[in-house]
Order: C-alpha cells, then structure tokens, then sequence
C-alpha cells in the first residue's frame, strides 16, 4: 500500500486577504488568480479584520508575492571575546587550583634554559663528628678530606645541613660519596648508599627527596629544584662497607648549584 503525501497545513487568510471562492485560500489584494487553485479572484471577498483581542494573541505571518524570495533567518555569532573572556572567568574562579602547575611549568622552563651557578654555603653543621672530620671538609672544595659522624656504623639518621646567605633557586646536588675519589681509599670507610635531601625555604616549609648513590667512587649528580631555600639538610638514610669496627659513613664532598 503506497501512502499518499500529507499536504501542508493551509495557513489561515490575513484581514485584507483576497478570499478564493472555490478553496478557500488567502491571497494578497494585488493578486488576480488564486495563488493555490489557480481561479479567479475577480469576485473574491476580502477576509474581514479579527477582534482586538484576537490580535493580540495571534502572531501576523508574512506571505510574499511571487518572485519574491525571503532573506535566510540571520545566525547569531558567538562574539570573539566571549570565548576568551570565559578562560579568563574560568583561571579567576580556578585559580588556586591551576595556579601551582603554572608556575611549577615556568620555573621547570627557566630551569632548563638557565646555566646553573655553584653555590656556597655561609654555614655547615652536623648532627655529629668524628674528631679530625668536622662538617666543614664535605664543603671544603677538595675531596681527599670528608665528613664522618661521630658513632661508627651505619650512621642512619646522621646529617648535614647547609645554610646559604639568602633565598635561591636551588637546582642541583652533586655529591662524592666514601673518604676519596681514589679506589683504594675509597673502600676503607663506609659511603652512603642513600641520602635525603630536605629544602627549608624562607617560610618554614619543607621539600624532600631521597635519592640512591652507586657504590663508586667520583662525583654523582642529582637534580633538585626547589624555590626560596635558606638551609639544605642531607640525612642519611643508608650505607655501604660500614661493617667491622670503627667503619663509619664517610662524606668526602657536597656541591650545591642554583640558578642566576
């Protein structure tokens, strides 16, 4: 069974309208032929004007005269600043929550675009020392002379702690571990075999990190970047070839690098 086409709703004639006689369809006053029978409209009556409050509650719909092709409905366009008026709402209403990441990204750029600066420390002390190995040879710019703590062992819990003139953009630790770079030398005292590292800065909060060192002798180098710091701590956390009597841990030399 093939359905026949549902014809269009025939839009009730507007007051003025000239009335076909024959189906009853509305057509401007300046046409002479039905617009939908094709009969003429020379007789044709004028469709009355309604009732006030019938105007009120209709809305008037235009017909256009033939050749006449209306104007495409105008789009409404998003305004250019809206867009970025709404990110602009958004980092002021979230900007405690996106504030954080962005500065930690611009400081990771400078970092990497920054050619890092050895820094010295004003003071160094310890939480103990052997006598003859005080805090000040693992800052003393040789590595034939270290630090030792006081008890031998181990020395889990032993530190240093450095303190600079003045905030800085902290970057990198290098550390030579045991009693020297030669390899002799080296193996006759313990060497640490892991290290805390914990920035203060200006207002009393804490940074850590606790880094593994390979059991060789020479330089190893760690990054840490961390803003504001006045005072660096390194405890030790554990250690190689401390076993057998008066082994200790032994700390040859700490470099510290900031950023310019």
């Amino acid at each position: 069974m093939v359905s026949r086409p549902v014809e269009p709703e025939e839009p009730e004639p507007e007051p003025g309208d000239l009335i076909c006689g024959q189906c009853r369809a509305g057509n401007i006053p300046t046409r002479n032929y039905c617009r939908r029978c094709g009969a003429s409209l020379l007789d044709a009556r004028v469709a009355p004007k309604p009732p006030w409050w019938r105007r009120l509650l209709r809305r008037r719909r235009r017909r256009y005269a033939p050749g006449e092709r209306p104007a495409a409905p105008r789009q409404w366009r998003l305004p250019r600043f809206v867009p970025l008026l709404a990110v602009l709402l958004l980092l002021a209403g979230g900007g405690s929550l996106f504030r954080a990441e962005a500065l930690r990204a611009v400081e990771a750029v400078r970092d990497r675009l920054a050619s890092p600066q050895q820094l010295h420390a004003v003071r160094v002390t310890a939480s103990s020392a052997q006598a003859g190995h005080d805090p000040a040879l693992a800052v003393d710019g040789t590595t034939d002379k270290y630090w030792a703590p006081d008890t031998a062992g181990a020395g889990q819990g032993e530190f240093l702690e450095a303190t600079f003139a003045g905030p800085v953009r902290l970057l990198d630790l290098v550390v030579h571990p045991g009693s020297s770079p030669v390899a002799e030398k080296f193996l006759q005292q313990g060497r640490p075999a892991a290290l805390q590292f914990t920035a203060t800065d200006r207002e009393g909060r804490a940074t850590s990190r606790t880094v593994r060192l390979a059991d060789v002798p020479g330089q190893q180098r760690f990054h840490f970047a961390v803003s504001d710091v006045v005072t660096l701590r390194i405890t030790v956390q554990g250690a190689y070839g401390t076993e057998g009597a008066g082994r200790r841990v032994a700390l040859a030399e700490v470099e510290f690098f900031k950023r310019p």
